[in-house]
């Protein structure tokens, strides 16, 4: 990839992981550029088809386009940050809590594991350190 269309990615972002919209400015490591649509699956390192992602979100999603929504057991795709909105599919609770508010916000919710105990609490703490500095 070239360091333009890493600068364009990474400007895009505005510094938050483009899945869990958690800041890169809470971590040491920098975040990764993620393949929306792997490789594996035909995806092209294009800007269209590029994300950032903290480490965990992108390990956990990994090469997949779809999971398993743990309401109807249906198979649903992932969430999409290039052509979804997030609002649309997920809201923050105050308490850390990220919930999915349709299939795709539920199953990708599920399979990138946005409620892991530790990133809850991390959140928690950003929203009440957010809600201080107001």
């Amino acid at each position: 990839m070239d360091a333009n269309l890493r600068e364009y990615v990474v400007d895009r972002s505005q510094g938050f992981c483009e899945y869990c919209l958690i800041s890169q400015r809470y971590f040491s490591e920098r975040f990764q550029i993620e393949h929306v649509i792997a490789h594996q699956h035909r995806g092209e390192t294009i800007a269209s088809n590029l994300a950032i992602a903290c480490s965990r979100c992108n390990r956990h999603k990994g090469p997949n386009l779809a999971g398993i929504d743990p309401e109807s057991g249906a198979l649903t795709r992932l969430f999409n940050p290039r052509s979804d909105t997030w609002i649309e599919h997920f809201v923050q609770r105050s308490s850390g809590i990220i919930e999915g508010l349709t299939a795709i916000g539920r199953t990708t919710t599920y399979v990138l594991d946005f409620n892991a105990e530790r990133r809850v609490e991390l959140r928690a703490a950003i929203e009440k350190l957010a809600t201080k500095e107001l």
